[in-house]
């Protein structure tokens, strides 16, 4: 008997031993099982937890995030046109300080030495009940900051322990440290790091980073402890501006315009390389630093103005509006060039082709009339811009093709300029083209195209054939100095043959030499172009858009420069394309040097050329030295021309 007590003893200390691991594995397991769990959960969810315990405070009184610096935006050689500047606001704990009198002296005392704080100031933010968040000042400098600071470490005396309850959040400024220079290429910025206009606009998930955030509590001795999580910074932004020449640019439009009143003005420079924008001006400029500072189209001040709401709005959006990319108008003359381009790819005239022009031609009831009276080459209806012959040009071509060459050189579709508001311009479908309306789209009237169009269309017409999407941003980087984005083809299509451009290149050569482009001319340089005139709006109004369009060297092209001006008020130049190859000469005397395309001879680099006279020293005798474009009036017709 004892015996099987004594073997059921054993067997039971054996059962409780198993019992006992049994449980202990079950709680081995049940331990493992929580540490993946909270480990994955860790991962997976972590930082959604924690962001979601610092709203809520818990074991946490300060928290706030830290904004990351927007990208820089430099122009093509590394100046920086825009850039984020870190300031700092200056944040208050009123229930800390208010928790003791030392504090308040001593605290008080700290802020009153390093950022001048009064005390009606300081008794104000006292005032927030049951508050531990109180901004005192917004963007102040590193310099205020860092003389607060040294109090609160300065160990020579006691008073440093009793300063309480002041912490400081970053925060950035953008700024633009060249004023107004290119500021409708560039754009500005809105609260929040929304960009307005421009590459602000066009590129504002780029410059953007991403917040980071901090958080804190106070220990025992109310000495704040805080945990960091830091920012993002933006991506930086090369443009393909050259600072130097936009300004020259701008400074030559500035001084027309105090010259003359005119509705618009639009000067664009592009590498005919690589479509890269190298200066765009509209208009005025306007200050980037403050962009709401209205400045009115003949150089006024708003304030001068009694304006309505809609008015200030109005003044605004024309203020920042990019006429190079936005507005649409009829092209003029210089659309000839694209006329007799499209006919010599079809092979539809020869080279040495001769037209015989009367001054007037009579289509579809119409009487078109023409400044050349006599027979013309092809390469002089180009020079001496003879309706006559590039009417006959396109009734070869015929509405067809002469519609699917307009697409082709892409008028009618946007360029993909990377910019905002880009216009796609104001085409007529060929089928419903009259003889008339073919007519006068052979000489750039009845259809509408934007600044960069042409131009872009224009490079590709001298260059080769080789059409290149315009663009203002060369390339962007990462806030770890990696590319992110490199514009270094942007090759759209073949637009004509070499051929084609071969002869083009001296057509328009001939134009500025010895055409109506001759006042274009700029000394030292060989110079190709084409002006342009054309009527606007309600014909008897006698309202023009003028322009010209160049390229240099003409056999070898670097860049080409577009000039329009639309709606000139002067008696006498209204009509003419001459303030615009005036201009021209004037600017491309100032950047070819500095752009590396050298004038040929002993030649003072910088040195404006006097030998055109300034327009308003034009007569009318000087004006029939150059005869304009003869495109611009077209008689007993009801239809626009």
């Amino acid at each position: 008997m004892g015996r099987k007590i004594g073997v059921r003893y054993i067997n039971s200390n054996e059962n409780n031993q198993r019992r006992i691991l049994v449980v202990l594995g079950l709680m081995a397991v049940v331990l493992v099982f929580l540490i993946i769990r909270i480990g994955y959960w860790q991962v997976k969810k972590g930082t959604e937890y924690q962001n979601a315990i610092q709203d809520q405070g818990y074991n946490s009184t300060v928290g706030s995030k830290i904004p990351f610096q927007r990208g820089t935006i430099t122009d093509r050689n590394g100046v920086q046109l825009a850039y984020s500047s870190k300031t700092y606001n200056v944040i208050l704990d009123p229930k800390v300080i208010k928790s003791s009198g030392t504090f308040m002296t001593h605290t008080f005392d700290a802020l009153q030495k390093a950022f001048g704080t009064t005390q009606e100031e300081f008794d104000a933010a006292m005032e927030q009940k049951n508050s531990n968040y109180y901004i005192l000042y917004r963007k102040q400098p590193y310099e205020k900051i860092a003389k607060f600071k040294e109090q609160q470490t300065d160990t020579s005396t006691e008073d440093h322990k009793f300063i309480k309850g002041v912490w400081f959040e970053t925060e950035y400024e953008r700024l633009y440290p060249y004023g107004t220079a290119a500021s409708h290429v560039i754009g500005f910025t809105n609260a929040g790091n929304v960009g307005c206009w421009g590459i602000e606009q066009q590129y504002n998930s780029y410059l953007n980073g991403t917040d980071g955030r901090v958080s804190g509590y106070y220990d025992a001795d109310l000495n704040l402890i805080t945990n960091t999580w830091d920012a993002v910074a933006g991506d930086t932004i090369v443009s393909t501006i050259d600072l130097y020449a936009q300004q020259a640019v701008e400074k030559h439009v500035n001084a027309f315009l105090e010259k003359y009143k005119v509705n618009n003005i639009g000067v664009l420079v592009m590498d005919a390389t690589n479509g890269e924008i190298v200066s765009m001006v509209s208009n005025r400029s306007y200050d980037l630093n403050n962009p709401r500072d209205i400045v009115l189209f003949d150089g006024t001040s708003a304030e001068d103005a009694d304006l309505t709401e809609e008015e200030r709005l109005n003044a605004l959006n024309r203020m920042w509006r990019n006429f190079c990319v936005c507005d649409t108008y009829e092209p003029g003359s210089v659309f000839k060039c694209f006329t007799v381009a499209a006919a010599l790819e079809e092979k539809i005239v020869a080279k040495d082709s001769h037209y015989k022009c009367t001054g007037i031609t009579e289509v579809g009831g119409a009487k078109i009339r023409c400044s050349h009276n006599g027979e013309v080459s092809l390469k002089e209806a180009i020079s001496k811009s003879c309706n006559s012959a590039l009417i006959a040009i396109a009734e070869k071509e015929g509405a067809k093709l002469f519609y699917q060459y307009q697409t082709h050189f892409g008028f009618g579709s946007k360029t993909g300029v990377d910019l905002p508001g880009e216009a796609s311009g104001v085409m007529m479908k060929h089928t419903n083209y009259s003889d008339l309306e073919l007519a006068t789209q052979s000489f750039g009237q009845g259809f509408n195209v934007t600044m960069v169009q042409i131009a872009a269309a224009y490079a590709s017409l001298v260059n080769g054939g080789y059409y290149y999407q315009p663009h203002v941003v060369r390339q962007i980087m990462n806030a770890d100095g990696a590319t992110v984005y490199d514009a270094t083809n942007l090759l759209v299509r073949k637009t004509v043959s070499a051929d084609t451009s071969a002869f083009l290149q001296e057509a328009t050569l001939l134009t500025v030499e010895s055409g109506t482009a001759r006042p274009a001319q700029t000394e030292g340089y060989k110079l190709g172009g084409k002006t342009g005139t054309a009527k606007k709006g309600i014909r008897d109004l006698n309202q023009f858009v003028v322009s010209f369009i160049g390229s240099v060297p003409y056999n070898n092209p670097k860049y080409v420069i577009y000039v329009v001006i639309d709606q000139i008020d002067d008696e006498k130049l209204y009509n003419s394309s001459r303030p615009a190859t005036e201009l021209t000469s004037k600017i491309l005397t100032d950047i070819l040097p500095y752009l590396g395309v050298y004038p040929d001879g002993d030649i003072h680099y910088g040195v404006e050329y006097t030998g055109i006279p300034d327009a308003d020293e034009v007569n009318t005798a000087d004006l029939q030295d150059f005869p304009e474009d003869g495109d611009s009036e077209t008689k007993n017709s009801g239809t626009d021309d």
